[in-house]
């Protein structure tokens, strides 16, 4: 099966979860696709979360009316994210500013963050819209994924 921008590929009775963006900036001149490949022994204990119902829901409706007057923001975060040029483009950190609250908690570029806060960040515009939740007072907590590690990152203001 093929999906765009993202695919679920079995082979040899292997499963792997791959997904592809193309990025600008620095990769614009040479056209370079990133392509990313999860082996199934990876992601068996997150499929056994969501299957037994261990995984955060969505947010509901009301949820609107409990934003706070003054939200976290990725400029706030000091973090520039890969450009969203797809309907659900992974957020990847482009950059870091200098002596920002991401410089100070190591956030670094090419991390790529899965989790704010426990809620699940699958897009550029839904981890803008999960920040929108968290109020400047509170921590931010990140899950990344750097590498092959998953690391989470708190994040705040001074």
């Amino acid at each position: 099966m093929y999906f765009y921008g993202f695919s679920l590929l079995n082979r040899t009775k292997c499963l792997f979860l791959t997904f592809t963006i193309w990025t600008y900036g620095l990769h614009l001149l040479n056209n370079t696709w990133l392509n990313y490949a999860i082996p199934m022994e990876a992601l068996a204990p997150s499929i056994d979360d969501i299957l037994s119902g261990r995984v955060p829901r969505p947010r509901d409706k009301d949820a609107e009316d409990r934003k706070p007057m003054e939200a976290w923001s990725l400029e706030l975060l000091g973090i520039t994210l890969v450009p969203d040029v797809l309907p659900k483009t992974p957020p990847f950190v482009d950059r870091v500013r200098a002596d920002s609250p991401a410089a100070k908690a190591d956030l670094q570029v090419d991390d790529l963050i899965l989790f704010v806060n426990d809620h699940i960040a699958s897009s550029c515009k839904n981890l803008v819209e999960e920040l929108s939740y968290i109020d400047r007072i509170d921590p931010v907590i990140l899950t990344v994924q750097r590498g092959t590690r998953l690391l989470d990152v708190e994040l705040t203001l001074d």
